[in-house]
């Protein structure tokens, strides 16, 4: 089979880690993999230091231009699928898959493989249903709850679950501990300013009765000038560092005694998944992907975002309490260990093409 995934966006994210781990899970299976992405971007650089394996070259990157009309992108789609007798298209955004849908309107005769953000099942939108009514169409979620409530356009060729996985990465060691500078890392994006905000604010009133107590913020970038105003403001600006996005994102969290996940969708999906597979507890908001990836109380805690006392509270218990915070480490770890590797999601991606190029399974 001969995928192609397309990926507009320039900046690293959870949805093009998704993208880039299941594009190189394929080729190691043996697939024609293609990886088409900005040139010049966060994300072709990334997936280009990996493309290539010790015995051969893994798959293509391809630099490809998602500025201007659809149209326009629709018709580079075409030639490039064409030209490389792609089976399958794969995107994650509105725009892309309906320059996809195009393309495949237009004589590509790639198969068109939407994939739903985690914990975003409604996120299609009207240009997204426009793109299910140009071509056949296949989506993927991250959950079996999403799959289930998921909104699709009437007329899905499929519908399957590819849930996302972490490879498996040596838990957290007492030397990493040792560090006495850093309590709390937390994963934020470009959608959780406001939730970043409060993690600062709640260690800043950590902070009297706890010294010592650190906060580092990785994730995008975006906001950062406003999170060190805001430290700031509040006058923990020697408590809170940012280091915007990192290739060792997880060398960074080996230094947390508890994980913070402020993000949404797919960058908080892994941003909980990486610290589990740490064996560290984690802290997120209730009402975002987190629920699909936290047992309450066993693996984590889930926290309303906009209540600061009771999350300043449950991260204190955590940060004293080591028998509470080893244990949930080790439930973390654990889950991870029986159910969070990376194949079912390959597998999922699998499946996916098949219907698509087959049409539905009964």
């Amino acid at each position: 089979m001969k995928y192609l995934f397309i990926h507009a966006g320039r900046e690293w994210s959870g949805t093009a880690r998704a993208f880039a781990a299941a594009a190189h899970g394929l080729a190691r299976r043996g697939h024609s993999v293609t990886f088409a992405s900005e040139p010049d971007s966060t994300v072709e650089r990334v997936v280009s230091e990996t493309a290539t394996s010790t015995e051969r070259p893994l798959m293509e990157v391809e630099p490809m231009r998602f500025a201007g009309t659809w149209i326009g992108v629709a018709h580079r789609l075409r030639r490039f699928a064409r030209a490389r007798a792609i089976d399958v298209v794969l995107v994650s955004s509105d725009r892309e898959h309906l320059a996809a849908s195009l393309a495949y309107r237009f004589g590509s005769r790639a198969r068109v493989i939407r994939r739903v953000r985690a914990g975003r099942g409604d996120e299609i939108g009207r240009s997204g249903r426009m793109a299910a009514r140009i071509a056949p169409t296949t989506y993927i979620f991250a959950t079996e709850r999403e799959a289930a409530s998921g909104v699709t356009p009437r007329g899905a060729v499929g519908v399957v679950v590819a849930p996302i996985g972490v490879s498996e990465v040596p838990p957290q060691s007492a030397a990493d501990l040792l560090e006495e500078s850093v309590d709390v890392v937390c994963v934020h994006d470009a959608s959780s300013r406001s939730r970043a905000a409060a993690a600062i604010r709640t260690i800043a009133m950590l902070a009297p009765r706890h010294p010592g107590l650190r906060l580092v913020i990785i994730g995008e970038g975006i906001y950062d000038d406003d999170l060190k105003m805001q430290a700031a403001a509040l006058g923990a600006l020697d408590l809170v560092t940012s280091l915007g996005d990192r290739a060792d994102q997880i060398e960074v969290m080996r230094s947390a005694r508890l994980g913070w996940v402020v993000a949404e969708s797919d960058t908080a999906a892994y941003g909980i998944l990486d610290f589990m597979s740490l064996g560290i507890p984690v802290i997120a908001p209730e009402h975002t992907a987190a629920r699909d990836y936290v047992l309450h109380d066993i693996t984590g805690v889930l926290v309303k975002s906009d209540d600061a006392y009771m999350t300043a509270a449950a991260a204190a218990e955590l940060l004293t309490n080591d028998g509470m915070r080893e244990a949930m480490g080790a439930a973390a770890r654990g889950r991870i260990l029986r159910e969070g590797g990376e194949a079912a999601m390959i597998d999922g991606f699998e499946r996916a093409a098949d219907v698509a190029v087959h049409g539905r399974r009964h």
